[in-house]
């Protein structure tokens, strides 16, 4: 006998599952400093509460489910580009090294988000450069 996932039930499992990145809780220092965009490989509805939260703080968001291409495919990179002051300079962090060669491609600075959550402390200093 099989059994099957309730749509709610797999709703629930998925929203519990999703946890919001360490910098979360620095977007309002940063955005002080910085204009800050997002730029994921995720699913739009998967991310409404994390964007509901971060929403004051973010300037664009440019979600993969949205617009058809996940990172590290250069289009991506452009779409976000696009959203961007084209004054000043461009600080990309990621999780996956393989994500920042197209941002570096594009003139960006890139730094990898490493699983200690020690790249925070180095963001204020290359912002504020």
């Amino acid at each position: 006998m099989s059994s099957r996932l309730d749509l709610n039930d797999a709703h629930d499992i998925l929203q519990s599952s999703l946890r919001p990145l360490p910098a979360m809780e620095h977007l309002s220092d940063w955005c002080q400093v910085a204009d800050i965009h997002l730029l994921s490989n995720h699913r739009t509805e998967w991310l409404v509460s994390t964007l509901t939260a971060a929403r004051k703080y973010i300037k664009s968001a440019t979600i993969s489910s949205d617009v058809g291409f996940c990172k590290p495919d250069p289009r991506i990179y452009e779409l976000a580009a696009a959203k961007l002051n084209a004054v000043g300079a461009v600080l990309f962090v990621d999780d996956q090294e393989k994500n920042l060669t197209p941002a570096s491609n594009l003139g960006w600075g890139t730094l990898l988000a490493d699983e200690t959550g020690e790249w925070i402390g180095k963001v204020r200093p290359l912002v504020l450069k």
